[in-house]
């Protein structure tokens, strides 16, 4: 789905010749073909119920880029919430990206690693629909100045990537703040921009197949979502910008580093035009907290970057957050109208290529569908069914202190741990009493 806004991009926005090995099959055809074509593209992803970002995002990149085109990929479905064509954006949905087994992506994650693990995706698109250089911008974002230097970065070189942090941190808290990032990533995946090279093109392979089963925040297992991976990326791909501008990607991890300075209308980092701006973890809906990831800043203690983030507020609550934010997310629930509960996911996301034997994980009522696969009851050592679903046995298997309560699982305390599961662990896993009907679809 693409609308058009922004009259005329291609009449006026810079074109290129396309180069040796780009892939440009425009079978979607934003733009006309020919030897030159348009170069240049920014692109976010989103929820619906996080559409009010989308619209400041994509506001402020027009400020500063009015013909170059914004594009933001929906990571759900519009479901008559709102109409694309009066956004000032191009809109697409998963759908048009051709994703393989992009029904089983939706269910295998939530709401937020889902619209990580489509990065790629949408990236590897943009490449192969007539644009040469695209910049990619996470939706809690603000482009506060020009991003030429960002988009001259991908002319030269094929992928370009900005650290967290640009220097050694001081103080106390120096070593747990250096730990985190460690945590989380080298590179932040908020802010990367990408060229149409052949290098490009076997990174965003490469990233797409890891990030399709692997992008869950899982610190034990050297995950953060999408963004643990692209710390592998200066070694494994050639041709890789390192961006050490502290006016992009200014964000709560180095804004204790980073000298914010308010002129007028101007924000100043480092006594440079800041670029890109980086809300990660706020929300309107908590003014005095700069992110719900850390408590260590408040909006008390961040010096004149405050009013960046009061800006921020105001064009979020203008722009619907408040309406928005309460819309419904389409991958929440199978068809029958049940919540889908991540641990559902987990164990979908577990059988890995045997969950293609249900189909669409997401209809519930069909004979061999996941949801009746979760629901069967499974039985005891002498073959009768002991009412205790493949879901709750998957919750005993994963927990040592269930184990330890209720050691004869099958046996002696097959009741007790029924009982559990109605009085504790609906609450615990935010399951819906659905599942207590072991074996009802």
């Amino acid at each position: 789905m693409i609308n058009s806004p922004a009259s005329a991009h291609a009449s006026v926005q810079p074109a290129f010749t396309r180069p040796p090995g780009a892939q440009n099959d425009n079978e979607r055809g934003y733009y006309p073909e020919g030897d030159l074509l348009p170069a240049f593209a920014a692109a976010t992803i989103v929820a619906k119920s996080y559409l009010s970002f989308a619209r400041v995002l994509a506001q402020s990149f027009r400020r500063h880029h009015p013909t170059i085109p914004f594009l933001v990929l929906l990571a759900d479905e519009i479901d008559g919430f709102f109409d694309p064509g009066g956004e000032s954006f191009d809109l697409l949905t998963l759908k048009d990206l051709n994703i393989p087994g992009v029904d089983a992506l939706r269910f295998r994650y939530p709401q937020q690693p889902l619209s990580y693990a489509a990065t790629p995706y949408l990236l590897t698109h943009l490449l192969r629909h007539n644009f040469s250089r695209v910049v990619f911008l996470k939706q809690e974002s603000l482009v506060l100045g020009d991003l030429t230097s960002l988009f001259d970065a991908v002319g030269q070189r094929s992928i370009a990537l900005t650290p967290h942090l640009l220097h050694p941190l001081d103080g106390a808290d120096a070593i747990p703040r250096e730990l985190n990032i460690l945590q989380s990533g080298t590179f932040n995946g908020g802010v990367l921009a990408v060229a149409d090279t052949p290098v490009t093109h076997r990174f965003l392979t490469w990233w797409a197949e890891r990030a399709a089963t692997h992008c869950r925040h899982a610190v034990a297992d050297g995950m953060h979502y999408e963004q643990r991976w692209l710390d592998l990326v200066p070694a494994l791909f050639e041709d890789v910008h390192i961006v050490r501008d502290p006016a992009y990607n200014v964000g709560h991890w180095n804004l204790p580093e980073r000298r914010v300075v308010i002129r007028g209308e101007a924000v100043l980092v480092d006594d440079e035009p800041c670029r890109v701006f980086r809300f990660s973890g706020y929300s309107p809906d908590e003014p005095a907290a700069v992110t719900r990831y850390s408590s260590r800043l408040t909006l008390e203690n961040v010096g004149p970057a405050r009013e960046v983030f009061e800006r921020f507020r105001l064009e979020l609550e203008a722009a619907g957050f408040h309406g928005t934010k309460a819309w419904p997310y389409a991958y929440g629930a199978f068809d029958n109208g049940v919540p889908i509960p991540d641990l559902a996911r987990n164990l979908f996301l577990s059988l890995g290529d045997g969950a293609t034997r249900f189909g669409d994980p997401f209809h519930a009522n069909a004979p061999h569908s996941y949801f009746r696969w979760l629901n069967q009851s499974l039985d005891d050592r002498s073959g009768k069914p002991t009412g205790i679903s493949r879901l709750w046995e998957s919750v005993y298997r994963a927990r040592p202190d269930l184990q330890i309560a209720f050691p004869d699982l099958f046996g002696a305390h097959r009741n007790a741990f029924l009982g559990w599961t109605a009085e504790h662990g609906l609450l615990e896993y935010h399951i819906s009493d659905r599942f207590l009907a072991c074996g009802v679809a």
